[in-house]
C-alpha cells in the first residue's frame, strides 16, 4: 500500500488554483479548513472517517491543508473570512427508523470485529485505537485526530478501506460503534478527542441530514462541538471529479456499482448503473439525484 506523498498533496493546492468550479470549491474548502485550524489550534480539530467517497474527499484536502501548513515557506496563505457559526436552518424533523434512532442515541458499544487479515486496534473502552504508523506522510505534517463511528453491519470491504487509509495518511483513529451520541460523548471524553473543539464532517447538501451550515454547533442535547462542513456544496460529479482526477484511494465497492454506502442490510448496488455485464462503477451515474438509489434495498 502505497504512503501519501508530497506530491500528492501538492496537485491538490495547485488544482485549487484553478478558475472552473471545482478549483473554485476547492479553494474554498482549503480556506474554511485553514480558517478553523487557525481559530481553534490544530490540536482542537478532528476528522470523522467512514470510508465514504465524501469523506474521502475530506480526508485528502485537510491532509493537503496541513501539508501546506507545515511545509510551505510562504504559510499562510490570503485567507477568508470564516461564515458565522449558525445553527441549522429550519427544516422538518427527519422520519427516523428505529434501528435507526437507536443507532444515533442509544448507548455506545464496540465496535464490529474487523475482517479476519485486518489488524486490530488496541482495545479502549467502546472503541479500539488505530494508532498512527511511521510512514512517509509521518514527515509531511503531524497525525490526523480522527474518529470512526462504523455503520452497523458494516461492509468487511470498507472496514479495510478505512483502516488502510488510517496507515496512509498517518491518522490517529479512534473506532466506535453504535450509539452515536453516547459514542462522541467518550470520543471527546478520552484521550483521543480531548480537547477537540472542531470536528470536520463529509456532509453534502442532499444527504439526510445535509440541510445545515458550513460552521454549526451540534445540537444542544448532544455533546458540544463544531460541525465543519467544507464539501456542503460539491455535487457528485465534482466528488468524482476530485477524487478521479487526482488520483486518490477510494473504497473499491463505488467500482462495483455501489453509489452510497451503510450497512450490509440495507445498502444494495444502485439499479440504474445495472447493465447485462454487471454493473457500472459509482461515477458513471448519470442523475445525481438518484445517489442513494440503492440505499433501504434489501441485499441478496
Amino acid at each position: 500500500m502505497a504512503y501519501i506523498t508530497a506530491g500528492d498533496l501538492d496537485r491538490v493546492l495547485e488544482r485549487a488554483k484553478g478558475k472552473d468550479s471545482l478549483g473554485v470549491k476547492l479553494a474554498a474548502a482549503i480556506a474554511l479548513i485553514d480558517g478553523v485550524l487557525d481559530d481553534h489550534g490544530e490540536e482542537a480539530v478532528a476528522l470523522s472517517f467512514n470510508g465514504g467517497k465524501d469523506c474521502t474527499v475530506l480526508l485528502h484536502l485537510f491532509a493537503a491543508v496541513l501539508y501546506a501548513r507545515h511545509n510551505t515557506p510562504s504559510h499562510p496563505p490570503p485567507r477568508a473570512v470564516l461564515p458565522v457559526v449558525s445553527p441549522a436552518p429550519p427544516h422538518d424533523e427527519p422520519v427516523l427508523s428505529p434501528s435507526f434512532r437507536a443507532y444515533l442515541e442509544g448507548p455506545a458499544a464496540p465496535p464490529p470485529p474487523l475482517p479476519a487479515n485486518v489488524a486490530n486496534g488496541e482495545q479502549a473502552r467502546s472503541a479500539t485505537h488505530h494508532m498512527p504508523t511511521h510512514g512517509s506522510a509521518a514527515v509531511l505534517y503531524p497525525p490526523i485526530r480522527s474518529v470512526y463511528f462504523t455503520a452497523p453491519n458494516p461492509f468487511p470491504t470498507l472496514e479495510r478501506f478505512v483502516i488502510d487509509s488510517a496507515t496512509r495518511y498517518r491518522l490517529d483513529l479512534w473506532r466506535f460503534g453504535g450509539g452515536m451520541k453516547s459514542a462522541l460523548s467518550e470520543y471527546l471524553g478520552c484521550g483521543g478527542g480531548k480537547d477537540v473543539r472542531a470536528i470536520l464532517l463529509g456532509t453534502r447538501q442532499g444527504d439526510p441530514n445535509g440541510n445545515v451550515a458550513v460552521l454549526a454547533p451540534t445540537d444542544p442535547s448532544w455533546p458540544q462541538v463544531l460541525r465543519v462542513h467544507p464539501v456542503l456544496d460539491w455535487s457528485y460529479a465534482e466528488v468524482w471529479q476530485f477524487l478521479r482526477e487526482l488520483d486518490v484511494p477510494w473504497c473499491t465497492l463505488y467500482d462495483e456499482g455501489f453509489t452510497s454506502l451503510g450497512s450490509t442490510h440495507n445498502t444494495a448496488r444502485n439499479p440504474l448503473l445495472k447493465t447485462d455485464a454487471g454493473y457500472e462503477p459509482a461515477w458513471k451515474l448519470q442523475d445525481p439525484s438518484q445517489e442513494r438509489a440503492g440505499r433501504g434495498l434489501k441485499t441478496t
